[in-house]
C-alpha cells in the first residue's frame, strides 16, 4: 500500500537524497539505491504538477466561460 505524500514532503525528501549525494562518501550500492529512490520521487513531483496544471487550465477555462 502507497502513501501519498504531498509535493512539499515530495521535493523534501528528493533534496534530501540530492544533498546526501552531493556530499560523498556513500558507497556504491547505497547510491544506487538512493538514485533509484530520488528517481521515484521526481516522477512523484511531477505527477503532482500536473495534476496541479490540469487543475490550474480548468479553472482558467471556467473562468473564460462566464
Amino acid at each position: 500500500m502507497s502513501e501519498t505524500k504531498t509535493f512539499a514532503d515530495t521535493l523534501k525528501e528528493l533534496e534530501a537524497i540530492v544533498a546526501e549525494l552531493e556530499r560523498g562518501g556513500v558507497d556504491l550500492d547505497k547510491t544506487l539505491t538512493m538514485f533509484e529512490q530520488g528517481t521515484e520521487l521526481l516522477k512523484q513531483c511531477k505527477t503532482h504538477l500536473e495534476e496541479a496544471e490540469g487543475k490550474i487550465r480548468e479553472l482558467s477555462l471556467d473562468g473564460n466561460e462566464s
